[in-house]
């Protein structure tokens, strides 16, 4: 196994990422699972500073490791790709290319490129009102401080990947998409996606009812059985979306069709941000 082996789908949740793996895996040629969050898992080594509390003294254990490693000549990043791909490996058997669509991978976004360089990466981006709607009626929430959960999400992933788009907007093995067109022109677009990755097209690929590869514990809790709710957005939930968006900037909102016009301050957004970034 290599990185062109590797696609990685990452987003902020609510997305749509769901739906692009769909399309891309249902095929003979590309194999995925549920989200793995295998990186994640390997976040202590990839990207220390993602672990803010532990019972032991973390800091100190990975000085201490990189100590090691050092006096042993220990390359860890070489270490790490390999017990990776070995865990990658079994979903590769049969296959020619497997889809890792793990949403929250936006937090080790550098470490994983520096990690797998020749691999696909899809950046999948889409309407930060939507992101919060969909957020809000997937998982019931009632309150804002329900969403405290996904604040890094709402936060700081946005400007994370748009960060990574920019940095890289030359790699062919990187390409950015939003949600909005894929759903307006979803044949063109995956058949280009198809031609991307090397994959000849057919549009039989587009019905995805049958695909069952994306079904798992994480995913799309639709997919998984879950009943899709008529939920009204509330008002204090109205007002956090009115402030989020308007935060983001007229840059980013311009992806999307909108400017900071279009929004406005709040109170319940600024209060949330408060209670978050100290």
């Amino acid at each position: 196994m290599n990185d062109q082996n590797l696609i990685f789908i990452i987003s902020q949740p609510r997305s749509g990422s769901t739906y692009l793996q769909s399309l891309l895996s249902n095929n003979l040629q590309i194999n995925t699972s549920s989200e793995s969050w295998m990186m994640l898992r390997l976040s202590p080594l990839l990207k220390p500073s993602t672990v803010k509390k532990a019972d032991y003294d973390h800091a100190m254990a990975t000085d201490a490791f990189n100590d090691y490693c050092a006096k042993f000549k220990i390359n860890q990043l070489q270490q790490l790709k390999k017990f990776a791909f070995a865990h990658y490996s079994p979903m590769l058997e049969g296959f020619s290319l497997i889809i890792d669509k793990t949403p929250r991978y936006w937090e080790i976004l550098d470490e994983l490129y520096a990690l797998f360089p020749k691999a696909r990466y899809m950046l999948l981006q889409r309407n930060p009102v939507d992101v919060v709607e969909s957020m809000i009626k997937a998982w019931n929430l009632k309150t804002l401080n329900d969403l405290q959960y996904l604040a890094r999400d709402l936060l700081f992933a946005p400007q994370q990947i748009t960060n990574f788009i920019n940095q890289h907007k030359d790699q062919k093995n990187i390409l950015s998409l939003s949600y909005q067109d894929l759903i307006k022109n979803t044949e063109k677009i995956t058949g280009d996606l198809y031609k991307w990755v090397g994959v000849p097209f057919q549009k039989a690929f587009l019905n995805i009812s049958n695909n069952l590869k994306v079904c798992g514990k994480y995913g799309d809790p639709y997919l998984n059985g879950q009943e899709k709710r008529n939920q009204q957005i509330a008002p204090h939930f109205q007002d956090f979306i009115q402030g989020y968006a308007h935060s983001l900037g007229s840059e980013y909102l311009q992806n999307f069709g909108l400017t900071t016009e279009n929004f406005s301050r709040t109170k319940d957004f600024e209060d949330f941000k408060k209670t978050f970034i100290k």
